[in-house]
C-alpha cells in the first residue's frame, strides 16, 4: 500500500512539476515582457487589463507542487536508498522556491505594480524594482527546473530501486 502511495504522489509530483514549469517559462516568455516593456507604464497599462476567466495559476499550483514534493519524499523514503538525495532535493527546491516566491518576488511586483498604478514612487524607483524581480524570477526559473528535474531523476531511481526482480529483467 505504502508503495501505491509512494508511486502515486511521485507521479503527481512530476506532472504538477511540470505543469508548474512549463507555466512558469511562458510567464516568462510571454507575460513579462508586456508588463515590464517600460515601467511604470507598462504596468499601469497591463493592470488595467480585464481578467476574468481563467483558473488562478499561481495559488493553485504553487503550494501544489510544494505539497506533493513533501508527500512523495515523505511516502518513498522508507523504500528509498539511492533516490532519496533526489527526493530531498526535489522537496528542498519545492520550499525554497515558495519561500522565495511568497516572502520575496510576490510582494515586490505587487509592491510596483502598486505604485504603477498610484503613482507615488518614483519612475526610477519602480523600473529598478522591476528588474531586480526579473534577475530574481529568471534566477528561480533556473531553480525550478532544476527541481523539475530532481524530481523526474527521484521518480526513475526510485521506481527502479523498489521494482521486484523480475520486473527489473523485463
Amino acid at each position: 500500500m505504502r508503495h501505491k502511495l509512494a508511486s502515486g504522489l511521485l507521479i503527481a509530483s512530476v506532472i504538477v512539476w511540470g505543469i508548474w514549469c512549463g507555466g512558469q517559462v511562458f510567464n516568462e516568455l510571454m507575460t513579462v515582457p508586456i508588463w515590464s516593456a517600460a515601467p511604470p507604464e507598462s504596468l499601469k497599462v497591463y493592470a488595467e487589463l480585464p481578467s476574468r476567466g481563467g483558473a488562478p495559476f499561481f495559488p493553485l499550483f504553487n503550494p501544489l507542487f510544494v505539497v506533493l514534493a513533501i508527500g512523495s519524499t515523505l511516502a518513498a523514503w522508507k523504500s528509498a536508498r539511492r533516490s532519496r538525495k533526489w527526493l530531498a532535493l526535489s522537496a528542498l527546491i519545492a520550499v525554497a522556491l515558495f519561500a522565495s516566491l511568497v516572502f520575496y518576488l510576490a510582494p515586490l511586483v505587487v509592491s510596483m505594480f502598486r505604485h504603477s498604478v498610484t503613482g507615488d514612487l518614483p519612475a526610477s524607483e519602480i523600473v529598478a524594482g522591476v528588474e531586480r524581480w526579473k534577475l530574481g524570477n529568471r534566477i528561480r526559473l533556473i531553480v525550478e527546473l532544476f527541481g523539475f528535474v530532481c524530481s523526474a531523476i527521484a521518480l526513475r531511481v526510485w521506481s527502479a530501486e523498489v521494482a521486484s526482480p523480475d520486473e527489473r529483467t523485463a
